[in-house]
């Protein structure tokens, strides 16, 4: 396999890691995301390390620029659901705090 096939096949391995990333976000399934995001920073990692040619065919670059569009648009999908739960979980600690601050007050009477 040369190397360009090989981007192209790693940036697709790239974009399914970022779909499954997506579904697991849009089903709330938390703890299977941030598993799954190791693999996928992997899969980054790996494609950066790859020396680029100053030639590479169209074809192949109009392949991983579709590619690119894609996980760039699930990223995007992606990190507004995660500020969705970020926000879920400021709500959660602070309500717990202030539970634990009205326990703590009731506790002096």
């Amino acid at each position: 396999m040369d190397q360009h096939q090989y981007l192209v096949k790693e940036y697709g391995v790239i974009l399914e890691l970022s779909e499954q990333m997506l579904a697991l976000a849009k089903a709330e399934k938390w703890d299977e995301l941030i598993g799954l995001e190791i693999s996928y920073l992997q899969a980054v990692e790996a494609v950066t390390q790859q020396p680029l040619s100053d030639a590479i065919p169209a074809s192949v670059s109009s392949k991983i620029r579709e590619s690119l569009v894609r996980i760039l648009e699930n990223e995007t999908q992606l990190k507004s659901l995660l500020n969705g739960r970020l926000k879920t979980l400021s709500e959660i600690i602070g309500q717990s705090i202030k539970r634990q601050e009205v326990n703590t007050a009731y506790s002096r009477f």
